[in-house]
């Protein structure tokens, strides 16, 4: 999850910010030996890591016990009213208590190891679904008490900040293909929007034989539904045969009433999603076809131009002939790559009708253009 300026200023002019009661004011020691607080959200699990210091700062002395952490969340809306009343943190609601001083904790990793250096800590809050279903305008404050060995409360550290609206997964993802790109089809469960809030997706490709996913634009399209939303999404930066992954991510983007962005949150990535791009699509018919007639002395001739085709595999053009009402025949013994085609085997007083199609490097051929005939005088 991710604060914009907007977010943290507002972080600090809190109206009731822990669960109604009075506001706090920013904690002395416990700010002081908790660093580097963050809280990153993803769908229903937020990964708290913070950096803890010794209680002693005298390199002299000898390493004291690290102090216990207690993890707290507070759930309150986020307001800007004007400024903090006088009050002491609370812990509404305790999850954890990190012990750095027991040996194999999981949630502790030693930044460095020597003397009073610092120590890096984690913990993982599974948020329950009547949190995050609910009013989307609340947000979870997590702060970090601080207890010594006696359990006696050594202060609070300035909370990180998590919102809790909701993020809807992407669901029943399939796709199709066809010769504009892969169409990423998905569903979620959304009946209605929740004001301030922007529910999005993200597209993640990964081609065989790297190990890099890459996060893709895409052309999207909409269909609301009475059971939700119908998302669809067109990657048209694909290659032909070739095999790639794809997964959606839901995106949840939260505003303030004068809509500045406060908080941004991913969900949970969708199943992945194997396909071959197997180009088995003929280009697409060749557009704007213009025929001339032009002669110089002693010779008549027809010029055929047409717009080009767009296609990255294409391999040229054939070029089709009708004379009077008799059958089309093709005038090119190999595909033409120009976009025009000089007919000079003609006639004068017949008449002849001409069509163009276009080729692709497969041997897929596409339709005939519309005909166009043209009498030679």
């Amino acid at each position: 999850m991710r604060w914009t300026q907007a977010a943290l200023v507002a972080v600090f002019s809190l109206a009731s910010a822990f669960g109604g009661g009075p506001r706090p004011q920013p904690p002395v020691n416990g700010s002081r030996l908790v660093t580097h607080l963050e809280a990153i959200r993803i769908g229903n699990r937020v990964t708290l890591s913070w950096r803890q210091r010794r209680q002693t700062s005298d390199p002299q002395s000898p390493a004291s016990p690290w102090l216990v952490a207690r993890v707290c969340r507070n759930i309150a809306p986020l307001t800007q009213e004007a400024s903090p009343a006088d009050s002491t943190p609370r812990c509404t609601q305790s999850l954890a208590e990190v012990n750095p001083n027991k040996s194999g904790n999981p949630a502790v990793r030693t930044v460095s190891a020597k003397g009073n250096g610092d120590i890096r800590l984690r913990y993982v809050d599974s948020l329950p679904e009547s949190l995050v279903g609910g009013d989307s305008r609340l947000f979870a404050f997590y702060t970090i008490e601080l207890r010594d060995e006696r359990g006696r409360s050594q202060g609070f550290s300035e909370p990180a900040i998590v919102s809790l609206a909701p993020v809807p997964p992407a669901k029943g993802l399939h796709s199709e293909l066809d010769s504009r790109g892969v169409y990423l089809i998905w569903e979620n469960e959304i009946e209605s929007q929740p004001s301030l809030v922007e529910f999005d997706y993200r597209i993640y490709r990964r081609e065989e034989g790297h190990s890099q996913r890459l996060a893709i634009p895409y052309l999207r399209a909409i269909v609301h539904t009475s059971e939700g939303e119908r998302w669809s999404g067109v990657d048209t930066g694909i290659e032909w045969d070739k095999r790639y992954t794809y997964w959606v991510t839901p995106v949840t983007r939260v505003y303030s009433e004068r809509g500045l962005l406060l908080a941004e949150i991913s969900g949970e990535d969708s199943s992945p999603l194997e396909l071959t791009t197997h180009n088995v699509f003929p280009p697409a018919v060749p557009e704007r076809l213009m025929v001339l007639l032009g002669h110089v002395p002693g010779k008549k001739f027809v010029d055929l131009t047409w717009a080009p085709n767009i296609e990255k595999d294409l391999a040229g053009y054939n070029v089709y002939r009708r004379e009077a009402d008799g059958p089309m025949e093709r005038l090119n013994l190999k595909p033409i790559t120009m976009l025009s085609f000089q007919d000079s085997d003609v006639v004068a007083g017949h008449r002849y009708s001409y069509c163009v199609s276009a080729l692709d490097v497969r041997g897929h051929e596409s339709a005939k253009s519309g005909e166009l005939t043209q009498v030679v005088r």
